[in-house]
């Protein structure tokens, strides 16, 4: 019980900021995509 608490605890620690570093270079990716066909137009 007490083993399954810690890792749980471990993955939610190290998850959230893996996450959001995931998700701040999905939006910069996306944000260039969308600047380069603006700058077409």
């Amino acid at each position: 019980m007490d083993f399954t608490v810690i890792i749980v605890a471990l993955m939610i620690s190290f998850g959230i900021p893996l996450r959001n570093k995931a998700i701040k270079e999905y939006r910069k990716k996306k944000e260039e995509k969308t600047s380069k066909e603006n700058n077409i137009k």
